[in-house]
């Protein structure tokens, strides 16, 4: 009798389990259906960089297309090179900054997570180093700050990506990231990076 019942248990949960799989699958196929056809971008030419998290950009750009419309039409509709530098609040969900600087070299740098707001980062002119990684296999060496929505983290493997004109890259509050970083020597970059509210 036992035996009969451990067997039905079983079969339920191999049932279960299979059909959690599927309904996984299913909308991992949708999503990237949804990714690869790009009209989220608004007809923005650069490509997004193999770092960003599809399921993450889906989830949020669902709940809240308004805000990636908002930063898709201001890439596409301004001529970025003449923007000027400094900080410009688009909406109450929106932040885009345009930055230029000096990329530096590798060293101890502290990488960087974000609760409140996620960081969509693109090279307008020049190249660098960005890193990201998972905030799970990161450790904290600085306590996050809900005033700055900023943390300090470590991360002994990090995957690197040349960042230019022909990506933009998204760091989500589930990812730790490092940018800034010189491709061959110091070089002169010009960055546009939108903060777009979480919740």
């Amino acid at each position: 009798m036992m035996n009969k019942l451990f067997l039905i248990v079983c079969c339920i949960a191999f049932c279960t389990l299979s059909q959690a799989q599927g309904v996984k699958a299913a909308k991992a196929s949708v999503i990237s259906a949804w990714f690869d056809k790009g009209d989220w971008k608004e007809g923005f030419e650069a490509q997004p960089a193999p770092s960003v998290d599809k399921a993450l950009l889906y989830d949020h750009y669902k709940k809240h297309p308004e805000r990636w419309k908002v930063v898709f039409n201001y890439l596409k509709n301004n001529d970025l090179t003449k923007l000027p530098l400094g900080n410009t609040k688009l909406d109450d969900n929106v932040i885009v900054k345009v930055q230029e600087y000096t990329t530096h070299e590798f060293g101890n740098q502290v990488l960087e997570a974000h609760r409140k707001y996620i960081d969509f980062q693109y090279v307008i002119t020049g190249c660098e180093f960005m890193g990201c990684g998972k905030l799970t296999d990161a450790k904290e060496v600085s306590p996050f700050n809900e005033k700055k929505d900023w943390g300090g983290y470590q991360l002994p493997i990090l995957p690197y990506y040349v960042a230019n004109s022909s990506h933009f890259f998204i760091f989500f509050p589930q990812q730790v990231h490092l940018t800034n970083l010189q491709v061959g020597d110091k070089a002169p970059v010009r960055k546009i990076v939108f903060k777009i509210k979480v919740d």
